[in-house]
């Protein structure tokens, strides 16, 4: 690189910096980061056992799996009893991810589970331990199932199971009568490469309305296909809402390209919800856009975004913004090599 490119480069990172320079402190040294990554943990650790709620519980299993692995399967094993389909559910698919053969035997008794949703989470684990025996029942529950939710989560675990005999399926299930269930196969089939679903989310990003721009922005996103960089771009640039640009900002960010840093820690302090709007509290409103943030941060993995997550998490505004703060911590800290591409100051690619 000559010198010059150099000093543009250099440019480019100090007018971030100092656009955002309020919200973004001094750099943790190697003893901070070390206790943050174990307080960020410790924040995980709490949610899996959070009463209140059992969603926060099953956020924190899948969390707590993608991040710890091994180190986790004595919680993920104490959840497949806990009262809520939803984190046993959780429960399931973490331990397949991990292979737990010491929990074989339990899963294989969940396999005649009152709640279908729990019978198909357990097929998925039992696949995954290598037991497949079961797993051609996830057609009749993908097709046939009177639940559209069943049909839902089981568009999701052939999704995740990658298993490219499931495009049929999961064709089939595009057709569904019900638009969730459309929805979610189309997502199942863009993991699993299909071009046409690729497709349908990339107009989905632009065209969507409300949740369905944002989840198909944030499928694409996890993708990571450098083809999408302009789709992503436009999200963040010219987005007419904050959580579609923070979602543009993530896939950004996870091609390596930091540009929505500042705008996604501004979004952390979050407080201009909209009044009277019908079934979407204020507060509901503010916590989901600062998910969003704490998901755009740990996408882009930037370590200068650690002060402002530090502080967000000793002081929590609500569970589920403290478990994607911890989160977006953990992302960054367990990042080995994060090479940031960095707009040159004028909000222009290199």
């Amino acid at each position: 690189m000559r010198r010059n490119e150099v000093n543009i480069l250099g440019v480019g990172i100090m007018l971030l910096a100092c656009a955002g320079c309020k919200y973004i402190g001094p750099p943790l040294d190697f003893n901070e980061q070390r206790a943050l990554r174990e307080r960020a943990i410790e924040a995980v650790t709490r949610a899996v056992q959070y009463r209140e709620a059992g969603s926060v519980r099953a956020q924190g299993i899948e969390i707590m799996q993608r991040h710890l692995g091994k180190r986790s399967l004595p919680r993920l094993r104490l959840a497949l009893s806990d009262p809520e389909p939803g984190v046993q559910f959780a429960a399931l698919l973490a331990l397949g991810a991990e292979q737990d053969g010491a929990s074989k035997e339990r899963i294989g008794e969940m396999l005649s589970d009152a709640d279908p949703n729990i019978r198909i989470a357990a097929i998925y684990a039992m696949h995954r331990l290598g037991d497949t025996s079961y797993t051609g029942q996830l057609a009749d529950y993908l097709i046939d199932h009177e639940s559209s939710l069943v049909r839902r989560n089981t568009a999701f675990i052939l999704g995740i199971l990658g298993e490219p005999k499931a495009v049929k399926l999961l064709a089939r299930a595009a057709k569904d009568p019900d638009e969730l269930v459309q929805r979610d196969a189309v997502h199942a089939l863009a993991k699993l490469g299909n071009p046409e679903a690729l497709q349908q989310l990339t107009f989905d990003a632009s065209s969507g309305l409300g949740s369905r721009r944002i989840s198909a922005i944030n499928t694409l996103a996890g993708l990571k296909r450098h083809e999408l960089l302009d789709t992503f771009k436009y999200k963040f640039t010219d987005g007419e809402y904050i959580e579609t640009r923070l979602a543009g900002a993530r896939g950004l960010g996870l091609l390596g390209y930091n540009n929505g840093l500042i705008f996604a820690i501004e979004q952390m302090e979050f407080n201009s919800p909209q009044q009277d709007v019908a079934n979407d509290s204020p507060h509901a409103q503010t916590v989901r856009v600062r998910q969003a943030a704490a998901l755009a941060l740990g996408g882009i993995g930037d370590p200068r975004a650690l002060w402002t997550l530090k502080n967000h998490l000793e002081e929590p505004f609500d569970p589920r913004v403290q478990l994607a703060v911890a989160d977006a911590i953990l992302q960054i800290l367990h990042a080995e090599d994060s090479p940031f591409v960095t707009d040159r100051g004028d909000g222009q690619y290199p």
